[in-house]
């Protein structure tokens, strides 16, 4: 006969585990986030990406310009090099 798990989960307060059960497969009870799925729509998928975003600095979109700012400078300082 299998053994069912306890959660893992902690308490901040007290520092005691959670005497739930774990859902079968997790390591965590329901309450803790074990029936969580994830986001399923695009629109909820989005929220969560955009639930840590802090100021954009290094998102994709501003990296790539950095990247072509600073090959752009290259390219000229090569061009004024040969004069």
């Amino acid at each position: 006969m299998e053994t069912i798990p306890i959660c893992e989960a902690k308490s901040k307060q007290s520092g005691q585990r959670c005497k739930n059960f774990a859902v079968k497969g997790k390591r965590v009870c329901r309450l803790h986030g074990g029936h969580s799925t994830g986001a399923k729509t695009p629109e909820g998928k989005m929220r969560q990406k955009m639930g840590s975003w802090k100021h954009g600095l290094r998102s994709k979109e501003a990296n790539e310009e950095r990247r072509a700012v600073r090959n752009m400078i290259k390219h000229c300082n090569g061009l004024l090099e040969r004069f």
